[in-house]
C-alpha cells in the first residue's frame, strides 16, 4: 500500500463535495488512509457517506457544509448523487452505500489487524452490533463499542481502546461534526459517519431485499418502515428539480478551447 491515501476524481453538486468514487476504491482509500496514519504521514481523515438530504441540509447549514469540504473521501451513497455524478461527465459512477462499504473493508480490517470503534446508535445497539460482526468476520478487532452521545465524555472513552478507526452513528450531521471535533483526541486514523448501518449489523433493523437495493429504491423501503424519516425527504423533489437544472447548465457551457 502506499503512504498516502488513494485520490478520486471530485466534483460538485449544487455546491457540495462529492466523489466519483467506486467501492474498489473507497476501499483502497480506507486502507491507504490506516497506512499513512501507521507511517505518521497523515492527518486523521473523515469519510462521509453522502446522499441528496445531506446535499440540501448543507445548503442551509454552513457548518455542516464545512464539514464535508474539508471530508478526505464522500462517497456517493445515495442514488440521487450517482445519476449526478453520472450527468457531470462520470458515467461508470456507482452507489457505494455506507452498509456495503462496512462490509468490503471489514475482511480487509481482519486481515491488517484494523482497530475499530463502533459509537452512538441507539442503546444497546453499539454492542449488539459489535458481537454481530465478531460473529460474521472472525479475528475484527473491534476494541470499543460506546452508545453514549457524541460529547467529550465519550470521546475519552474511546480513546482509551486506541482505535484507528471511529464507525459513529449518531446520524447525519451531528456524526460529522463528532467525528471532526473528536477524531484527533481519540487518536483514529480515520473517522466513517455510518449513519443507519449499526442498526442493520445489530439486527435491529432489516434492509432492504437485494433486488431493492439494486434498483435504487433501498430509500422507499426505509421510508416504508419508518415513516417518520417522510419529513426528512420532504427536500428530495426540490434536489432532483435544482440538481436537474444544475446539469443541464453545465451541459450547455461551451467547451474549453484547447
Amino acid at each position: 500500500m502506499s503512504a498516502e491515501p488513494s485520490t478520486v476524481p471530485r466534483v460538485r453538486v449544487l455546491g457540495c463535495p462529492a466523489d466519483a468514487v467506486d467501492m474498489d476504491g473507497a476501499v483502497r482509500w480506507l486502507l491507504d488512509l490506516v497506512d499513512a496514519g501507521r507511517a505518521g504521514t497523515r492527518r486523521p481523515g473523515l469519510v462521509v457517506t453522502l446522499n441528496p438530504e445531506m446535499v440540501m441540509r448543507a445548503r442551509r447549514d454552513a457548518a455542516f457544509r464545512e464539514h464535508l469540504d474539508g471530508a478526505g473521501l464522500l462517497v456517493p451513497d445515495g442514488i440521487g448523487i450517482v445519476r449526478a455524478l453520472r450527468r457531470r461527465g462520470h458515467a461508470e459512477a456507482q452507489r457505494v452505500g455506507g452498509a456495503d462499504l462496512l462490509l468490503e473493508y471489514l475482511p480487509h480490517a481482519v486481515r491488517m489487524e484494523h482497530r475499530v470503534a463502533l459509537v452512538g446508535a441507539a442503546p444497546g445497539v453499539a454492542e449488539q452490533a459489535a458481537r454481530r460482526l465478531g460473529e460474521r468476520f472472525p479475528g475484527l478487532h473491534v476494541v470499543a463499542a460506546d452508545g453514549g452521545p457524541p460529547d467529550a465524555a465519550t470521546a475519552t472513552r474511546v480513546s482509551a481502546a486506541r482505535p484507528e478507526i471511529v464507525l459513529a452513528a449518531y446520524g447525519a450531521g451531528l456524526q460529522e461534526a463528532f467525528l471532526v471535533r473528536y477524531l484527533d483526541a481519540v487518536g483514529a486514523f480515520g473517522g466513517i459517519g455510518v449513519g443507519g448501518s449499526l442498526d442493520y449489523f445489530s439486527g435491529r433493523i432489516r434492509r432492504a431485499p437485494r433486488l431493492v437495493q439494486r434498483a435504487g429504491l433501498e430509500w422507499a423501503w426505509r421510508l416504508a418502515r419508518e415513516p417518520w424519516r417522510a419529513r426528512r425527504q420532504l427536500v428530495l423533489p426540490r434536489y432532483w428539480l435544482l440538481e436537474r437544472l444544475e446539469a443541464a447548465a453545465r451541459s450547455r457551457r461551451p467547451s474549453p478551447r484547447p
